[in-house]
């Protein structure tokens, strides 16, 4: 089982862990993220190098476009994204995966996350901090020996809805390690509205306070009767 130390900032958003999947799904409306297109560019046991921003619009040759989810960008903290097949070098990894320090850079309203975190060559631990849109801490997550074959080790995180995630940084907290996902989901937190439901919200207590005031001002119209 992963081993979870937190560190969160004074904020007034309160995060919430998950080291069960089906735990944070019950509580969740995800979009889930996997990497499985890679078998047809680098196939079981390869791996390739990528510069570029990984998003919705990639069109490199091993990523096309749609391959990633719209709402997700993915991108190295420094240097290149390493794409992996199962088994590279004899990992005995079972999923398709993306290595090195990642960023993830997600579309507004966002307040679940997770990642099935891996590592390379050998287990190591990773850090996981997670930042609200304006680039502000929500949160800071070391996740003891993550794995560096099988399947990812799961760790979810949501917020209580006063804030929302921008963006989601994970690196190595071990010198000469690479961290790696094999499967991402973002999306929204139970009880959470979504944006446009908010602004809807918004609209109608507004026509509603209309509604009040006029009338008030025809009842404050109409004379006394004796």
């Amino acid at each position: 089982m992963v081993g979870i130390a937190s560190n969160q900032p004074a904020r007034a958003t309160t995060l919430t862990t998950y080291t069960d999947q089906t735990a944070f799904n019950a509580t969740t409306t995800v979009a889930t993220q996997t990497f499985g297109f890679l078998s047809s560019t680098i196939g079981i046991g390869g791996g390739v190098s990528e510069t570029s921003i990984l998003n919705s619009a990639t069109n490199d040759g091993f990523v096309s476009p749609g391959d990633i989810l719209a709402g997700l960008s993915i991108s190295p903290t420094a240097g290149e994204i390493a794409l992996l097949g199962p088994d590279f070098e004899g990992s005995e990894r079972t999923n398709y995966s993306v290595f090195q320090g990642l960023d993830f850079t997600l579309d507004p309203g966002v307040t679940a996350f997770s990642l099935g975190v891996l590592s390379y060559p050998s287990l190591a631990d990773a850090t996981i901090s997670v930042y609200d849109p304006a680039s502000l801490l929500l949160g800071s997550f070391t996740i003891s020996s993550a794995p560096s074959s099988g399947v990812g080790e799961f760790f979810g995180v949501t917020t209580d809805g006063s804030d929302t995630i921008g963006s989601v940084i994970l690196s190595p907290s071990t010198a000469m390690r690479f961290t790696g996902v094999d499967q991402i989901q973002f999306g929204q937190s139970e009880g959470t509205p979504e944006p446009g439901s908010i602004l809807m919200l918004a609209l109608s207590l507004a026509g509603l306070g209309g509604i009040v005031r006029l009338k008030s001002r025809k009842l404050t119209a109409v004379p006394s009767q004796v």
